[in-house]
């Protein structure tokens, strides 16, 4: 079974790699990457629903204080919100908050908006299957700390 997700894996590994991460004179900001390097704690993801809950706030904030430069704010909201841009990350909508979502291009740094808009994130299913397999999550947290400790590798 491994072995039907093991493409998936390396495509995910080369969005990875690609994703935009802002920055500034040279430095990208690790924030996505972090925020996705949370969900590797085994009680984090098991119904695949991902909530900006204090739980998740803290983890970020230990990953965030081994991997910010000097510059970078620790703001876990930003990431939550932005990830949406990739095709792995979504967003439950809360009823009836469809249009101001629509709409909604930032969160202002905090999770006020997150909170009015958004009831949890979730993965793609490819991208469940490979985090749900122990043996490809721990493969791509390696790449994750990868990405985030040697910047240079990216494609």
């Amino acid at each position: 079974m491994i072995y039907k997700y093991l493409d998936n894996l390396e495509a995910l590994k080369i969005e990875l790699s690609s994703i935009r991460r802002g920055g500034r004179a040279g430095h990208e900001r690790p924030h996505k990457l972090i925020m996705l390097l949370d969900l590797f704690e085994d009680d984090l993801l098991g119904d695949n629903r991902i909530y900006l809950d204090d739980n998740l706030i803290s983890r970020f904030k230990q990953h965030f204080s081994r991997y910010k430069a000097k510059d970078d704010l620790c703001q876990p909201a930003p990431p939550f919100f932005h990830l949406r841009s990739s095709s792995f990350w979504h967003h439950k909508i809360l009823p009836g908050k469809e249009e101001e979502y629509k709409k909604t291009s930032t969160t202002g740094g905090g999770r006020k908006r997150i909170d009015e808009l958004i009831e949890y994130s979730y993965l793609s299913e490819q991208m469940y299957q490979i985090m749900i397999n122990q043996a490809l999550r721990h493969e791509l947290r390696q790449y994750l700390q990868l990405l985030l400790e040697q910047p240079e590798i990216r494609q």
